[in-house]
């Protein structure tokens, strides 16, 4: 795993995808996409629904085997401001996690947040990917003075700063849970390797099947 950026070679097109999990030995075995919409919902969903199934497929066509998941980030005033168009997305994010050719799993994160920490209304829509050119990433140079290094205290701190970020569990739909989501491709990757591999996840996950 890293934490750098991740342009993954699809069917046609480069896709950056924002989790992956991948090694020289398996290739690609999670890959997960995620996008976030504040504000002019009813304007930007349609766009964005249709180019989440245009990205899977693109992936899944090269990947069939990867555990694919896509995970929306919504404001939760769209419950309030356009309620019929957030019943219309929910649907569309469930069936997005259905079609054999799209994602294998798909999840809501519904936050509520005060409008001092929403993004500014623009009246346009936020960039997409696009289709990336091909290359290395570029690599910084290393520099002497690397600064100060983050210690647990400066974390806290940092943390604390933050703005305050709820997510509404009870408004979100069952089949798009983030607990479902997660437990959905952990266990696409485990049964597409064999037994041999991820011994540790496949302890813990076994573990917790057996204390239900």
């Amino acid at each position: 795993m890293t934490s750098s950026s991740a342009a993954i070679l699809g069917k046609n097109y480069l896709k950056q995808v924002d989790v992956i999990i991948t090694d020289w030995a398996t290739g690609p075995e999670l890959l997960v996409s995620t996008k976030r919409m504040d504000s002019s919902y009813g304007k930007n969903a349609p766009n964005r629904i249709e180019e989440s199934y245009g990205d899977a497929k693109n992936l899944r066509l090269r990947h069939p085997l990867a555990a694919l998941g896509f995970m929306f980030g919504l404001r939760s005033d769209i419950l309030a401001r356009e309620p019929k168009t957030a019943d219309w997305l929910f649907d569309l994010l469930v069936k997005l996690g259905r079609e054999d050719d799209a994602y294998h799993s798909s999840c809501l994160v519904l936050m509520e947040y005060s409008d001092d920490v929403a993004l500014p209304e623009t009246g346009e829509e936020a960039p997409t990917d696009g289709i990336l050119e091909p290359g290395p990433e570029p690599v910084p140079e290393p520099s002497e003075d690397e600064g100060p290094k983050l210690t647990d205290a400066t974390i806290d701190t940092i943390v604390e700063g933050l703005p305050k970020v709820t997510i509404l569990e009870d408004h979100t739909p069952d089949e798009l849970s983030p607990g479902r989501f997660l437990t959905s491709l952990v266990t696409r990757v485990l049964a597409t390797t064999p037994v041999n591999m991820h011994e540790e996840a496949r302890r813990r996950r076994s573990s917790v099947l057996q204390k239900k």
